[in-house]
């Protein structure tokens, strides 16, 4: 069962090092967004698939437990914006990108849909245009119920076109068109994250059409994951260390300060990630976290400093946490991954000693 299985609406992490840049298994989910406990800011889903990959006929992504999901605009208001990489399977093999909004929509117009069929508490559509032909691919959102309810507070389920010629007359998308790599960026105030530390998991459910066939193939619905840690923070505090010279009876003065401080997810410690530091606006040296998301530098101190320090992490590749059963996904969880980003710390001032 569903529920006996996905009981856990957060994974435990621990001290995570991080991985040489984005892994290369596909599809791939990526979720970034807020970084505080109960905040809401812009939210990045993206769903990346290569061109080799089976088109998607649907795909359903899950926010973890303790998510909110504010729904209920009315219709016509801008939720988002979307980028896309899209194939246009009869004309070219090669993917271009394209761009457009997010909009609601009535969502009694789509009762009657058979991807996802019934009542849904809103519908958003993807509103972009390839070659001058207009797309408005709708996506389902809804809270979740039954066995799904265990893991996830909501869903935003995709339903799209058969690209491939062998599609059903009148059924095949204008010029074979195939979403390859959908990045949605939702606007702050859609989503709000959970009120407890933790880590959280993203799932995208995805069911692909049968290659160059004419329907959707079950067998090879796959989950892909993406992690979020709540919350991150880096934290920077600096030391005046002072030593003090007497050479010929007159005394002199020799400042330097000690930048330290943590890199943390989950209130736990970040190994391996690069901090650079900025004094009065310019780059000022850097250092790696150590295992416990502690790191330090030492640097002269002349004269006055405003001092920060920024952190840069890429995406990560880990593994999957808890995954969906064979009825859910029957070809299992193919990758998961923590999503990059950078975060600043707050601002010190430094003063040196005269005396």
């Amino acid at each position: 069962m569903w529920r006996r299985l996905l009981v856990f609406g957060c994974a435990g992490s621990a001290s995570l090092a991080l991985a040489s840049g984005v892994p290369a298994k596909t599809p791939q989910l990526v979720v970034s967004g807020a970084t505080e406990i109960g905040a809401s800011a812009a939210t990045v889903i993206r769903v990346k698939e290569e061109k080799t990959d089976a088109a998607p006929f649907r795909t359903s992504i899950y926010l973890p437990s303790g998510y909110v999901a504010n729904l209920g605009q009315s219709a016509g208001t801008q939720v988002g914006t979307v980028t896309m990489s899209v194939q246009q399977l009869a004309l070219s093999p090669d993917a271009i990108d394209v761009a457009g909004t997010m909009l609601t929509d009535t969502p009694s117009k789509y009762a009657g849909n058979l991807c996802a069929p019934g009542k849904h508490a809103a519908v958003w559509l993807l509103h972009v245009i390839v070659q001058g032909a207009t797309f408005d691919v709708p996506a389902y959102v809804d809270p979740t119920t039954g066995n799904e309810a265990a893991f996830s507070s909501a869903k935003v389920v995709l339903c799209l076109s058969n690209p491939y010629e062998q599609a059903a007359p009148g059924t095949r998308a204008p010029f074979g068109v195939k979403f390859v790599d959908t990045r949605m960026t939702l606007s702050a105030g859609v989503f709000t994250n959970p009120t407890v530390a933790g880590s959280f998991v993203w799932r995208a459910v995805i069911t692909p059409w049968t290659a160059n066939g004419a329907a959707e193939d079950a067998a090879r619905t796959i989950e892909a994951q993406s992690i979020v840690n709540i919350p991150s923070s880096l934290s920077l505090k600096a030391t005046v260390q002072t030593i003090r010279h007497t050479k010929h009876g007159r005394e002199t003065v020799t400042n330097s300060l000690l930048l330290s401080g943590k890199l943390l997810e989950d209130l736990k410690g970040v190994a391996g990630a690069r901090i650079t530091f900025y004094a009065n606006g310019k780059t000022a040296g850097s250092a790696p976290t150590a295992a416990s998301g502690a790191f330090s530098r030492t640097k002269g101190l002349a004269k006055r400093m405003t001092l920060k320090a920024i952190a840069t992490l890429p995406t990560r590749e880990t593994g999957c946490v808890h995954p969906l059963p064979a009825t859910a996904a029957p070809a299992g969880c193919v990758a998961a991954t923590i999503a990059g980003y950078k975060l600043s710390s707050n601002i010190i001032t430094a003063t040196p000693k005269r005396r």
